[in-house]
C-alpha cells in the first residue's frame, strides 16, 4: 500500500487540515520515495475559485421515482444516505442536484397528473425514455431539499419543439414550487446532436443559427408563463452542448451576445467515449492514467478561455459527465478504476475553470450509476448497491471544503500531466484567501499487489504550528475491484441502506 515517509512532515508553512491520498498498490517490489513538492507559484487572483459542493448529482427524469420515490412521504432512506454524506461535506452549502438528461428533452409535463411519472413509449430507445410527469414531482424535490439539509436544482427544458406551450407551463410551475431551490433551467439538451438524432427532419443540417431563433422564441414565452414571467430572474443555462459545436464559435455566433443578461450559466456536457454501439474506444487504462484526465478537461479550452476574459463572464458547469456515454461499460464504469479517475478529472475541471460538475445516474443496472436501488418497481422494498463512482465523489467534497473557497493547482509530479508511463499524480489545494496549501491530493495509479509506495512530502508544505496532519485514504486491492472500495477506512460494501460501516477487508 502507498505510505507516507516518516521524514515527509515538518517545518515551515502551510498544510492546515490533510492530506488526502488516492491509494493502490505498487507495480513492482520496491517503488522509489515519490517526492512532493511545494509549487513554485501559488495561484494567481485569476485562478478559477470552486467550494465543497462542486460535484453534484445528474438524474434521469425518467427514472426519479427510483431514486427519490413515488411521494414526499416515500423517499428510500438509502438515497437519503447517500445525499447526506454528500451534503454534510458541503461546508454549509446547498448539494448540487440536477434533473434531466435526453428524457427531460421528449418528455411531458402534465400539472394534474396523478403519478409521478408514467412512461409513453415501453419501446423507447433505453438512451431516452420519455415519460408524462406532474406538479406532484417538485413536491417530492422540496421534500429531498428539506431532508438533507439543502439541495439547488437544474432543471431541464425542451427545445425540440420551441413553440411548444408545454415549455412555459413547466417553468412556471417548476419556479412557483421550488422557489429558491431552482438554480436554474437547462434551456436544450444536447442540440449540436439535434441532427444527428433526428430532430429536426425538415432541416438537413440544425445550424447555430437555428439554435440562436430557437432559444429566442423560448425566451419570449417565458416573460409570459401562466406563473408570470420567468424570464427575469435571470436562471437560464445553455447551451449545454456535448459533442459537435465548439463553445468558443458559438459564445463569437452571437448567441452569447444576445442572451448573456439573462444566462446565469454557460453549460457544458461530454463523456471521454461512448458505448452506444457497443465498441468503446478505451480499455480501463484509460481511466488511470493522468494525461487523459489533463486532456479531456481542455475539450472546449477555447471556450473556456474566452468566457473567462469575457467582461460578462458567467459561472462553467458541466451539467452531466461520467466514464463513458449510453450507459457506461461493463467492467470499466463499474470499477475502482472509475472512482480514481472521477476524482481525477473532478479536480482537474475545477482547475481549468468550471464551477460545478455533476455526474449522471440513470435506471438500475447502468454501470457508471453512482448507486442502485433494489431490483422491482420504483419503491420496492431490498438492499442498494453502493458503485465505485460515488466513492470517488466523497474526497473531492472533503479536499475542497473551505468556508473561503478553494484553488486547484496540478502539481505535475514526475511530469504526470504530459509522461503518459506516470503513475503518479497530485493536486495542492489552496485556500482562496490564503497563499498557502490546504490540502493534497496524491495517486497511485499503479496496479499491482504486495508492496509500498512512498510519498515524501516538502518540509515547506506543513506548517511548523500544525501539530495534526489527516491522512485518509481511497483504496482498493486493483482496479479491477466493484465492491470492496474503502475511503477514509470506511465502505459500502456489503451494505444496502446507504450508511457506510467500517472496512474490515485489507486493500
Amino acid at each position: 500500500m502507498a505510505r507516507f515517509s516518516p521524514a515527509s512532515l515538518s517545518r515551515t508553512a502551510s498544510l492546515q487540515h490533510f492530506a488526502v491520498f488516492i491509494g493502490l498498490l505498487c507495480t513492482q517490489v520496491t517503488c522509489a520515495a515519490v517526492t512532493v513538492s511545494l509549487p513554485p507559484n501559488a495561484p494567481t487572483a485569476a485562478a478559477n475559485v470552486v467550494y465543497s459542493n462542486f460535484l453534484g448529482v445528474s438524474l434521469e427524469l425518467s427514472f426519479i421515482n427510483y431514486y427519490f420515490g413515488n411521494s414526499t412521504d416515500q423517499t428510500p432512506p438509502a438515497m437519503l444516505g447517500y445525499l447526506l454524506a454528500l451534503q454534510a461535506r458541503t461546508a454549509g452549502k446547498p448539494l448540487r442536484l440536477r434533473l434531466g438528461g435526453n428524457s427531460m428533452d421528449s418528455s411531458t409535463y402534465m400539472p394534474t397528473h396523478q403519478e409521478i411519472i408514467e412512461f409513453k413509449n415501453p419501446s423507447a430507445n433505453s438512451n431516452d425514455q420519455p415519460v408524462n410527469y406532474g406538479s406532484q414531482l417538485f413536491d417530492v424535490m422540496k421534500g429531498v431539499s428539506s431532508a438533507i439539509g439543502g439541495a439547488q436544482y437544474l432543471i431541464g427544458l425542451s427545445l425540440r419543439t420551441p413553440n411548444s406551450t408545454n415549455i412555459p407551463l413547466l417553468a412556471g410551475d417548476a419556479a412557483d414550487a421550488l422557489g429558491d431551490e431552482l438554480d436554474a433551467f437547462l434551456l436544450g439538451n444536447e442540440p449540436d446532436l439535434y441532427t444527428g438524432h433526428g430532430q429536426r427532419p425538415w432541416l438537413a443540417n440544425y445550424t447555430t443559427d437555428d439554435y440562436i431563433a430557437d432559444y429566442e422564441t423560448v425566451f419570449t414565452s417565458l416573460q409570459s408563463t401562466p406563473k408570470g414571467d420567468v424570464l427575469s430572474q435571470d436562471k437560464i443555462a445553455g447551451p449545454t452542448i456535448c459533442c459537435s459545436w465548439g463553445l468558443a464559435s458559438l459564445l463569437q455566433s452571437g448567441w452569447f451576445d444576445k442572451f448573456a443578461d439573462r444566462l446565469k450559466y454557460i453549460t457544458l456536457q461530454h463523456y471521454p467515449q461512448n458505448n452506444c454501439k457497443g465498441k468503446p474506444a478505451y480499455r480501463i487504462d484509460y481511466y488511470t492514467t493522468h494525461t487523459n484526465a489533463v486532456r479531456l478537461a481542455k475539450w472546449q479550452k477555447d471556450g473556456i478561455d474566452l468566457l473567462a476574459s469575457s467582461p460578462n463572464r458567467k459561472p462553467l458547469l458541466m451539467d452531466e459527465f461520467s466514464s463513458a456515454a449510453c450507459g457506461g461499460i461493463p467492467g470499466q464504469s463499474d470499477t475502482f478504476a472509475a472512482a480514481l479517475w472521477t476524482v481525477d478529472y473532478a479536480l482537474q475541471m475545477a482547475e481549468v475553470g468550471y464551477a460545478g460538475a455533476y455526474l449522471h445516474t440513470r435506471e438500475r443496472g447502468v454501470t457508471y450509476n453512482l448507486f442502485d436501488p433494489p431490483e422491482g418497481p420504483a419503491g420496492s422494498p431490498g438492499a442498494w448497491t453502493t458503485n465505485p463512482s460515488f466513492y470517488g465523489m466523497l474526497p473531492v467534497f472533503e479536499a475542497l471544503q473551505s468556508a473561503n473557497g478553494s484553488r486547484v493547482v496540478d502539481m505535475d509530479l514526475e511530469n504526470s500531466m504530459t509522461d503518459r508511463k506516470a503513475t503518479v499524480a497530485g493536486y495542492a489545494i489552496y485556500d482562496d484567501a490564503s497563499p498557502t496549501v490546504r490540502n493534497l491530493v496524491l495517486f497511485n495509479f499503479a496496479n499491482a499487489t504486495g508492496a509500498t509506495s512512498d510519498h515524501t512530502i516538502d518540509r515547506a508544505l506543513v506548517s511548523s504550528s500544525n501539530t495534526e496532519i489527516t491522512v485518509r485514504y481511497l483504496t482498493a486491492p486493483s482496479v479491477n475491484e466493484k465492491t470492496e472500495i474503502a475511503w477514509g477506512g470506511k465502505t459500502y460494501a456489503g451494505v444496502g441502506d446507504g450508511i457506510p460501516v467500517d472496512a474490515t477487508f485489507s486493500s
